[in-house]
């Protein structure tokens, strides 16, 4: 999971400076992401390490507040009416694109009203609509559940909004998927 979460964020527009810093102030070169050797075991302790500095993980702070510590990591296929199981986290954006409801549908319906969260574009959701109708992939988003009935997404809120906006081609995506015991909403 971590690796996944490292790769998606470091290519993304958004982040990728940041994980570049965190990088830096780790000492750690691009290759624990870009070339990574999951079997190395002295990697994977840096990769850890990095996802900390980046947003908290494994220090109980920022994204991974209250984070499950025992899951169970597999990739899973989705198909479009899966999407109406998928959850945003407690964010202001994704509360207020999704007009309170978490839901990528009703945040895809926003970005399509042209109603901007923020004074922010949602160019960016439109260009990854059209970038996914033309056959183009993605990283795996990260999702978390505790009931494979229910999802709330770790990584790729964006990537999941693109596909609610499409969501004829949210047929076989293949999500890794984190299974943990309890209720998410001391995550949440």
């Amino acid at each position: 999971m971590i690796l996944e979460y490292l790769n998606a964020e470091y290519r993304s527009e958004r982040f990728s400076e940041q994980i570049k810093k965190a990088l830096k102030t780790l000492m750690l070169d691009e290759s624990v992401i870009l070339s990574a050797n999951l079997n190395n075991a002295a990697e994977n302790t840096s990769r850890k390490k990095l996802l900390g500095e980046f947003r908290g993980y494994g220090l109980n702070r920022e994204l991974f507040e209250n984070f499950p510590s025992e899951i169970q990591w597999s990739v899973c296929g989705f198909t479009s009416g899966d999407l109406k199981n998928i959850r945003y986290i407690d964010y202001s954006y994704w509360n207020e694109l999704s007009r309170g409801t978490h839901s990528p549908l009703t945040a895809a319906e926003t970005v399509r009203s042209g109603i901007e969260i923020y004074n922010l574009s949602n160019e960016g959701f439109l260009k990854a609509a059209e970038f996914i109708k033309n056959g183009g992939k993605f990283f795996r988003p990260i999702l978390l559940t505790s009931d494979f009935e229910r999802f709330v997404i770790v990584e790729g809120h964006f990537r999941i909004t693109a596909y609610a906006l499409v969501p004829e081609y949210f047929d076989n995506v293949e999500c890794f998927v984190g299974k943990c015991g309890g209720d998410l909403k001391k995550w949440l």
